[in-house]
């Protein structure tokens, strides 16, 4: 009875935060190999040491000089948006802790101090990140900066909670068409202030006492709010998650919706005049192909990355790589081509094996020629002229053909 009686709120705030921190920092080792972050952190550390202290000591590059005030401060801007306050709230509470509102206000004073503070020491380490800028751009001292630093940490702070509350208010659509012109106003607002208080120091200081003040009016605002235990369990459970996503989104693929429709050929609309059996199977087999968007998605990246390959170089690079990106092609459409003719629904069908061969010409053919067109085109124009790249985009297609054709007659001779 005694134990139940000495814990506090105070102390539940503290084990749930120091839970949180072991939980994340768990899920770091699990992910991060130290050794090699070793080798990869200390030369990256000395190389951006030497790369600061010129930016002290050595002429500033153009880029920072003709960096105004507005941008560097919207930029900040952007950097104060993000991150959120954490009170640490779980589903469980809603038996003792929501009918208990000295708790439930003691974990949101102390989320709010937590938020406050890790906001302020946000801005602290990008003014000193960017105070070669303010120092030397906009001729600041070093008390201008640091007061700059408490203002940037004191308005960040304010910005936090008060989406915060948004947060927990609404959901879906109409929370971002509250936050979205909410954003926007305090950003212009913040830009705005900030450079009128450029080079005032009391001002700065008046501004300091300002913001101060209308922060401690929205952290009672929140303190207030009533109905908001739901929300406030979702946005913590989303902010506790956000990091291991952040770091399980490298290692493990997420999973993708299911769709009831495909985005392209949902109708079943014929490609090809010639109803055969080999015209049909290569016509099932291209429509599958666009079907998937990780196929889609690669043949788009290859088609953007053939163009350019061709139409940068100079003559006779250009032909070469040409040439060399129609052999690539043809190896990848065949290979696309074996997976579907050795997936399970296929093998239920007896084919001829002269049939299945044409259906595979057929198909990828019809893979080759959009990106052949493109790609010839390119090439003429780039090279020639834009009448002129007509012509080799009729030689690209050609040659293209002809190499499916020889690539699609080895494979018939090895299967034989």
């Amino acid at each position: 009875m005694e134990g139940f009686q000495a814990y506090t709120p105070l102390r539940l705030y503290r084990r749930r935060r120091k839970e949180h921190f072991n939980e994340q920092l768990k899920n770091l080792k699990l992910v991060v190999d130290w050794t090699v972050w070793v080798y990869l952190l200390v030369p990256g550390l000395l190389y951006f040491s030497g790369w600061y202290a010129s930016l002290w000591s050595k002429p500033l590059p153009s880029w920072a000089t003709g960096l105004t005030l507005p941008t560097l401060t919207g930029i900040i801007d952007l950097v104060m948006l993000t991150g959120g306050i954490l009170i640490f709230v779980e589903e469980a509470d809603v038996l003792f802790l929501k009918s208990r509102s000295l708790w439930m206000r003691t974990l949101m004073k102390q989320g709010i101090y937590r938020a406050c503070l890790q906001h302020l020491g946000k801005m602290i380490a990008i003014m000193v990140l960017t105070s070669p800028l303010w120092s030397r751009v906009y001729d600041m001292s070093f008390i201008h900066i640091a007061l700059i630093a408490i203002w940037f940490g004191t308005v960040a702070s304010f910005q936090v909670i008060v989406l915060h509350m948004t947060k927990v208010r609404y959901t879906g659509w109409r929370r971002w068409l509250r936050m979205i012109p909410l954003v926007i106003a305090m950003g212009i607002i913040t830009i705005g202030v900030t450079s009128w208080m450029h080079g005032h120091i009391w001002s700065l200081v008046a501004g300091i006492v300002v913001a101060i003040l209308l922060l401690i009016m929205v952290g009672r605002m929140r303190l207030k709010m009533k109905g908001t235990f739901e929300g406030d369990v979702r946005e913590d459970l989303r902010e506790r998650l956000k990091f291991t996503a952040l770091l399980l989104s490298r290692s493990i693929t997420k999973p993708k919706a299911p769709r009831t429709r495909t985005m392209i050929f949902r109708k079943p609309r014929k490609l090809l005049r010639h109803r055969s059996i080999s015209n049909r199977t290569a016509e099932t087999a291209f429509k599958a192909f666009f079907r998937n968007s990780s196929t889609m998605k690669l043949y788009l990246q290859l088609g953007g990355l053939s163009i350019a390959a061709v139409a940068l170089p100079p003559f006779p690079v250009n032909v070469i790589v040409c040439g060399l990106l129609v052999i690539m092609l043809s190896v990848l459409f065949y290979r696309s081509w074996d997976v579907f003719a050795t997936s399970d629904y296929v093998q239920l069908v007896s084919y001829d094996e002269q049939a299945l061969n044409h259906a595979a010409t057929t198909m990828v053919r019809m893979l080759y020629v959009p990106i052949g067109i493109l790609m010839g085109y390119s090439l003429g124009a780039a090279w020639l002229g834009w009448l002129e790249g007509i012509v080799t985009a009729v030689a690209v297609v050609a040659f293209g053909l002809f190499v499916l054709s020889i690539t699609g007659w080895v494979r018939y001779i090895r299967s034989a």
